[in-house]
């Protein structure tokens, strides 16, 4: 008995043979694409959640700028308002920021890099800059106790 192969079937293999490389291909092309995606959407949600803490939190102890830190946090304790910071803890942890960098690291729980920039009014006030402008910018709109407004600016990368 002679196997015997046809035309139909030698196409038929390689239309199906040619399928599943193109589809191995499109796997392995948008698998990068995925991940680079999810990168940037987990470090978005980090970025938010830093500045939900930095912003919405009085830190612990609330007077953490006077003696030991365990969380910093920049809300301003005696007026109990969301998004109101204090000018003293903006300058008090900045200062923390570029002097111990580790520290702010550590006290925010952050795996990541981040840079840290307070406007006031349009005019930067405050900064914490680690030197890379690649990353994650998230921005929100915050006031002062002293009845000025704001932008607080979060790069995480």
């Amino acid at each position: 008995m002679k196997t015997q192969v046809g035309f139909e079937q030698f196409a038929a293999i390689s239309i199906f043979v040619s399928a599943v490389l193109f589809l191995i291909y499109q796997l392995l092309t948008y698998y990068s694409t995925y991940l680079t995606e999810i990168k940037r959407m987990f470090l978005l949600s980090e970025a938010y959640q830093v500045s939900e803490l930095l912003v919405n939190d009085v830190g612990s102890p609330a007077n953490w700028y006077e003696g030991e830190i365990k969380r910093i946090g920049l809300m301003n304790e005696t007026l109990n308002k969301t998004n109101v910071l204090s000018l003293l803890k903006v300058n008090s942890a900045i200062t923390i920021c570029n002097s111990d960098y580790q520290k702010f690291k550590k006290m925010l729980d952050l795996k990541n890099e981040i840079n840290l920039f307070v406007y006031l009014e349009g005019k930067l006030i405050a900064s914490c800059y680690r030197g890379a402008d690649t990353g994650i910018k998230f921005s929100r709109i915050v006031s002062f106790d002293n009845g000025s407004y704001g932008e607080l600016v979060v790069w995480l990368y």
